[in-house]
């Protein structure tokens, strides 16, 4: 039987939808209860995914798009991946059942690339598996060499892997990657010309360099040096396995451009992440068409009857859609189960500031393309978004959004969130799901956040704190921290066994049980504990917290009249740099 790709972590057990009910906990989920000693009873449970939440949608007044009718929002499950690997991750989904995908700006398989320079390189990976919280990301090869002369870099764009053949196409950018104008630093404000395709036959092990250059590239454009493009930064349609649901056997590539005199003109208008129009082309792809000009048709507009027109002369393409000063880098993915396409759009001027993303669905390519959802302030500086066909539910409701945020989080003095929790500077995936109007969610409650739980009344002082981390961070009610939000947890300044984190309060309190939850990272971990109170009892952990903060150690006991507890932790992961506590619940005898 054919082995179908795991797409969905979180079983929803209610109807998702566009309106958040609320409710109060009060009991978790977990394991079977591990007696240690006396009416002391130890187990580890589930917690709420941080992160499980509808994202609103906040569309500007001057939004083009309709409302969709059959699509009304998208829900964040909370399950997300933990990869190490650069950005500019856009997978392609081969018959061998692999995805390959570009990547550059980081390490992957302990291997460094960078696209900005004279030497200028761009990676290429494997991504083996059908779980996408367990792949294996390899490199097929070195990172690969390509000057992006006259201009300063040369990026990623359009990857397909089509009946065996790797095409993959890069991009320019300049002057430069910081670039001061007005008093505010600018990334990559310029986008420049395509270059064309290296191609592999071999699934990336080997390469033939593109015959094109920036001096003459695929598309004939910019007229000028620094002039603006139209089909810039093109990325191919995903169409499924090995382009299964190409409508006609063509690969089509959208690319995102700006218009000669533009009505609305702004410094770094087409950027690496920001322009003004959405263009289409298409091609039927092999090695000898992918680099020939003459094999490309090009979108023109609909005729009167609402057909769209194609033509072979790049002067006369025509926007695929236009929201002057709102566009940007743009993927769109085919989902059988709708049979619809979703096309997301990341508008990110200034360029390194926060940036704002929207889905949209059309039932063609060629439109008419409605909103689906307007993400204000996603990642909050999310990029790169787009929908892997592989991890498509069978109803297309659930998929996992693939993307990279946050590369620069206090660029001109804005301080950014990793907002939703899961993002970084690198290769994301979030579960999410599609809304259907009407629709509701149930909010799951936070136990850290009840107002039963009285740690959030005590003081919180520890042995040691790292630059930038406060003992109180484990008491906020927000089981979070690095990568994500660090004032959300506690960490120790070079603390191992021997760390400490006490809590006290000004009048007695009845305690009976607590909840423990490492620090979310996978280099510390707490292997050993006791939990010290002030009335001279003590109880040593049974187990180690769970590794990666999702999950808590829950301890049950006889009440305790106290007025402090003190955790101190006795051992430690040998990886372990900075020990610590994402965040500890305490509750009294009547919440146990």
């Amino acid at each position: 039987m054919k082995k179908q790709p795991i797409v969905s972590r979180v079983l929803l057990g209610w109807a998702a939808a566009a309106v958040v009910s609320s409710a109060l906990p009060v009991a978790l989920q977990g394991a079977e209860s591990r007696p240690v000693a006396d009416d002391i009873k130890q187990r580890i449970v589930d917690l709420p995914l941080r992160g499980y939440r509808v994202w609103p949608s906040q569309p500007p007044k001057d939004c083009p798009f309709e409302p969709s009718k059959e699509l009304a929002g998208i829900l964040f499950t909370g399950v997300h991946s933990d990869y190490r690997c650069g950005d500019t991750f856009y997978p392609s989904w081969a018959s061998d059942g692999n995805l390959y995908s570009p990547w550059t700006d980081g390490t992957t398989d302990g291997v460094r690339s960078s696209s900005g320079g004279e030497k200028a390189t761009t990676g290429n990976a494997v991504m083996i598996g059908d779980d996408p919280l367990a792949l294996q990301i390899k490199n097929t090869s070195p990172p690969q060499p390509a000057s992006p002369k006259p201009y300063q870099g040369r990026y990623p764009a359009g990857s397909l892997v089509y009946n065996g053949v790797w095409y993959y196409g890069t991009y320019c950018l300049g002057p430069s990657a910081s670039v001061k104008h007005e008093g505010f630093t600018y990334n990559w404000p310029v986008l420049g010309p395509m270059p064309g395709f290296r191609i592999s036959t071999d699934y990336g092990k080997t390469w033939t360099a593109s015959p094109l250059s920036p001096e003459n590239p695929l598309f004939p454009e910019p007229a000028k040096f620094m002039g603006p493009v139209k089909m810039g930064a093109p990325h191919f349609v995903d169409f499924g396995k090995n382009m299964e649901h190409s409508p006609d056997g063509k690969a089509y590539l959208l690319g995102m451009g700006a218009e000669e005199n533009d009505p609305k003109p702004r410094y770094a208008n087409l950027s690496w992440i920001s322009a003004d129009q959405i263009y289409l082309a298409r091609v039927a792809p092999s090695p000898q068409t992918i680099n020939d000009i003459k094999a490309y048709e090009f979108f023109a507009g609909h005729d009167a009857a609402g057909n769209p027109l194609w033509t072979g002369d790049f002067t006369k393409i025509k926007p695929l859609l236009d929201w002057n000063n709102n566009m940007g880098c743009a993927t769109a993915t085919y989902v059988p189960g709708l049979k619809k396409y979703l096309m997301c759009v990341t508008d990110g001027w200034p360029t390194c500031a926060k940036m704002n993303s929207y889905i949209l669905e059309a039932d063609r390519l060629t439109g008419p393309w409605r909103l689906v959802v307007y993400m204000k302030d996603f990642g909050e500086q999310a990029y790169f978004l787009n929908f892997p066909s592989k991890f498509i539910s069978p109803d297309g409701k659930t998929l996992w959004l693939c993307y990279s945020a946050n590369f620069a989080p206090d660029w001109n003095g804005q301080k950014l969130r990793i907002d939703p929790p899961g993002g970084r500077y690198g290769l994301c995936l979030h579960e999410v799901r599609l809304l259907s109007p009407g629709e509701t969610v149930e909010q799951k409650p936070n136990p850290f956040a009840s107002p039963e739980n009285i740690a959030r009344n005590a003081k919180a002082e520890a042995n040691s704190a790292h630059p930038g981390y406060r003992a109180e961070g484990a008491i906020d009610g927000q089981a979070g921290g690095y990568p994500g939000e660090i004032s959300e947890e506690w960490a120790s300044h070079g603390g191992r066994a021997g760390a400490s984190l006490t809590l006290s309060w000004e009048k007695p309190q009845s305690v009976s049980r607590l909840l423990l939850v490492d620090r979310p990272n996978r280099l510390d971990q707490i292997t050993g504990a006791t939990i010290q109170f002030s009335d001279g009892s003590e109880i040593e952990i049974a187990e180690p917290l769970p590794d990666d903060g999702t999950k808590a150690l829950e301890i049950a006991f006889a009440p305790k009249t106290v007025t402090s507890l003190t955790v101190k932790v006795t051992k430690v992961k040998e990886s372990t740099l900075n020990i610590g506590i994402s965040e500890i619940a305490v509750f009294g005898p009547k919440d146990r």
